[in-house]
């Protein structure tokens, strides 16, 4: 099997090897950049080296996976947002809210910003990488919502205002979804929202159900009915609303380390997928290879479909660290 047909069996709970590794979500690194001379802030915005940096934890340490881009503010730049466009270890981020909700979705909101510049990397990661799984994530509708009008503004919205919330996330389930397509449209094999916003360490279990959950399942939908394989990843400690995020629809669940997997798995049964959960900031930053191992094949050992780092990738991770995950994961293939 090719990198990309191990990785997109996995994903789709179809998995025909005993372990597959990858990572879903952000995969620059410093120690990658200077081995490549691609750089960051300007591979945000150049499409030649956002494809090659999306590529390089393959080329470099052998992880399946090409996956861009390395940030969640592309859509919110996109609708209006400021952005910071940060530096060579630190990512973009939104500097400020809008100073007002925007009535509808822009008619030209494919053709703002980096939106063109991710689709033209899509395109070239397409006809470059046939054999590595593309991948595109992109800010899910809570977190785009708290881009927009500000997250601690959100926080209190979901109390005190639940019809302007619900506007809101409208609005931002209709970008999801037309960009989505776009980016589907132009050659990836999987979409990943990231909805950090909705996590349970932020917000209650019961708004998730009643006004995250409907709109990810809207996502869910188009994505499917677009051809592609849907990985839902929402941060922190997920275990009270993994049911729920299982019931959206994606394929897969991406989760940390907080989430066990054979409790997960008890809750969810044999699909969706599940993806993770070694430790970005404990482990894979700041602990040694033989911890990355430990960790690893604990989660194998518990039943993960594809191992992955539970969130994203630090951009000072060592690469020795990340090499561990594809080592363990081809010696329990018997490679």
């Amino acid at each position: 099997m090719t990198p990309r047909e191990r990785v997109l069996s996995a994903l789709r709970g179809e998995k025909r090897e005993k372990a597959v590794a990858s990572c879903v979500t952000q995969v620059g690194t410093v120690q990658a950049m200077e081995k490549l001379g691609i750089f960051w802030p300007e591979a945000h915005r150049d499409p030649e080296k956002m494809v090659e940096l999306g590529a390089s934890l393959y080329k470099l340490v052998g992880l399946e996976t090409c996956r861009i881009p390395f940030c969640l503010t592309v859509q919110a730049e996109a609708l209006g947002c400021e952005v910071d466009v940060g530096a060579v270890d630190r990512q973009p981020s939104v500097k400020k809210p809008l100073p007002s909700i925007p009535e509808n979705l822009p008619s030209d909101f494919l053709e703002r910003e980096r939106v063109p510049t991710v689709i033209k990397a899509v395109e070239l990661m397409k006809r470059r990488y046939e054999d590595l799984p593309k991948m595109v994530g992109l800010e899910a509708v809570t977190t785009l919502a708290g881009h927009i009008v500000g997250v601690e503004r959100l926080m209190m919205m979901f109390i005190k205002q639940r019809d302007v919330v619900a506007k809101v996330l409208d609005l931002c389930v209709k970008a999801n979804i037309e960009y989505a397509k776009a980016i589907i449209d132009a050659g990836a094999d999987v979409v990943v929202p990231c909805d950090p916003l909705a996590s349970p360490d932020l917000l209650s279990p019961r708004d998730f159900a009643s006004l995250i959950k409907p709109r990810l399942k809207e996502l869910a939908d188009a994505i499917r009915k677009r051809g592609a394989v849907g990985v839902l990843h929402i941060c922190g400690n997920a275990r009270r609303i993994v049911k729920d995020m299982a019931e959206t629809g994606f394929d897969a669940l991406s989760v940390e380390e907080k989430v066990d997997i054979r409790e997960a798995k008890a809750v969810i049964g044999p699909k969706p997928a599940l993806v993770g959960n070694i430790s970005s900031a404990k482990t894979l930053l700041m602990g040694s290879p033989a911890d990355v191992e430990r960790e690893a094949r604990a989660a194998i050992e518990a039943g993960v479909d594809v191992l992955a780092p539970g969130c994203g990738i630090a951009p000072r991770t060592p690469l020795a660290n990340i090499k561990v995950l594809a080592d363990v994961a081809k010696e329990y293939r018997g490679m």
